[in-house]
């Protein structure tokens, strides 16, 4: 697992880490001092869990909410010395995932930081590995898509599309079990938020994203991952 934690000290980091551990030995740690470093790191390091120190000085927490959430999808979780709730609900409005207070016991955190890894990634314990003419690979367990053995770096929003595509390898997914299934079955949208996504999937994974192979659209019905198209050798 890959942690991004955005402001607070070195002892903070390394309490946090310490604790995880005991669940998740491989856990990666990754310290941005600032708001633009963390970003920065957000993006390019497709962290699985970012944690915010709301009360950093340099850090404003609430606008680095915002600003993540414009690019992301990622758990979301701030961690504040008070308990004060015009801040927590704020901050849960805003995007965050939870709120994790310092008066949280070690065992406490490791269950919250689970719970919330469990809802973001619901099928994180089931392992897929797909190959498309062994070229494209997909270990959803791992988080991670490799195209001839190079990684290609995926929002969380684009893995569970991906998952959900390959796992019904074959068969349409319609729009609505995409929006039910990657965004929750309260979330409402048009089929073109759907588009904007499998647009941005394809633009990764494909060769040509103008003319797809491996995420194919059934108009007005939904999307098909296919296994059927070879490249020749």
């Amino acid at each position: 697992m890959k942690l991004l934690v955005v402001g607070g000290s070195e002892e903070l980091l390394e309490t946090i880490s310490l604790i995880l551990k005991v669940r998740w030995r491989e856990l990666t740690v990754l310290r941005a001092a600032e708001p633009s470093e963390g970003l920065e790191l957000a993006r390019r390091e497709q962290p699985d869990i970012v944690m915010l120190r709301l009360d950093s000085p340099s850090v404003d927490c609430f606008d680095l909410i915002s600003q993540i959430r414009s690019f992301s999808n990622v758990p979301l979780v701030v961690l504040s010395e008070s308990g004060d709730g015009v801040d927590r609900i704020r901050a849960l409005e805003m995007g965050a995932d939870d709120w994790i207070s310092r008066d949280c016991i070690p065992m406490e955190f490791i269950a919250k930081v689970n719970a919330i890894l469990r809802r973001c990634y619901p099928h994180s314990n089931n392992h897929i590995s797909c190959f498309f003419n062994g070229k494209l690979s997909i270990n959803y367990a791992a988080h991670e898509v490799c195209i001839l053995g190079k990684r290609v770096h995926l929002t969380p929003i684009e893995h569970k599309i991906l998952y959900q595509l390959a796992r019904n390898e074959g068969s349409v997914v319609s729009c609505t079990n995409l929006l039910t299934s990657v965004w929750g079955s309260d979330y409402e949208a048009d089929p073109e938020f759907v588009k904007k996504y499998i647009c941005r999937l394809r633009s990764k994974i494909e060769e040509d994203p103008s003319n797809p192979k491996i995420i194919l659209t059934e108009r007005g019905v939904g999307y098909l991952y296919s296994t059927s198209y070879y490249h020749p050798n």
